[in-house]
């Protein structure tokens, strides 16, 4: 929303404008070489009121970001606790939109990041905050037994799933929006242990996994090995002659 217009200025820029004319010039001129005085200049405000509003370079490079992370904690804490696991991929899905909907911005600080040690460092302390967020409302207060591990691994697997398919579509962003990747992707991780958060059973059709044991003596070749995990596997241990 456009604030009040400084004394010898126009409108005060939106937030948007300040961090594209901030990334424009770390793509030109360099990160580490741009000043808070030149992105100042090129967006149009004095150096106090860019140092009021942001701080640091770095804060203005994540700024949107911050302010999805906002969007999305708002969105969890609002969400119907029916099914959390909705929730938090509904979740994932608007931060790949606020990503999908600022390409200028979010392909070169794509590249930035990569370059840059300390953005990088940024980036996963943000990552890391989406996890958190993402594992409590999960876990729905709990902090131990089966429901908190679920909510840690899901989170991690959904965190993962979108970043797989995001920096997919950044290193060429002229392709469509992968949608259906993204969503693809999001079934694919929390199918399993969806269903332990979700307090229902897996998926019809689908038994529980299950875990094999083969015991063979320490000096056994791979031909006995094999022999055995075949036998363990075979149904109720029955013998198919």
């Amino acid at each position: 929303m456009p604030g009040t217009a400084e004394p010898g200025r126009g409108a005060r820029p939106e937030r948007h404008d300040v961090v594209a004319a901030a990334v424009r010039l770390f793509e030109q001129a360099g990160y580490e070489q741009t000043t808070m005085g030149d992105i100042a200049e090129a967006a149009g405000l004095s150096r106090r009121s860019l140092f009021r509003r942001f701080g640091t370079k770095e804060d203005i490079l994540f700024a949107e970001l911050e302010e999805v992370f906002a969007a999305v904690r708002r969105y969890l804490a609002a969400a119907p606790e029916d099914d959390p696991v909705a929730a938090v991929t509904a979740a994932a899905r608007m931060v790949f939109q606020g990503y999908a909907s600022t390409p200028e911005i979010t392909v070169p600080r794509f590249r930035l990041v990569r370059a840059v040690p300390r953005l990088r460092d940024r980036e996963v302390a943000m990552t890391a905050r989406y996890q958190a967020a993402f594992s409590r409302h999960l876990a729905r207060g709990e902090s131990d037994g089966e429901r908190a591990l679920a909510a840690e691994a899901v989170a991690a697997a959904v965190i993962a799933a979108h970043n797989h398919v995001l920096r997919s579509w950044l290193r060429a962003p002229e392709r469509p929006v992968p949608w259906d990747r993204l969503d693809a992707a999001m079934a694919l991780v929390t199918e399993g242990l969806g269903a332990t958060l979700r307090g229902g059973a897996p998926p019809a059709g689908r038994e529980p996994a299950r875990v094999l044991v083969a015991v063979y003596p320490s000096g056994a070749d791979t031909s006995e090995v094999l022999d055995r995990v075949r036998e363990a596997l075979r149904p109720d241990g029955c013998d198919q002659g």
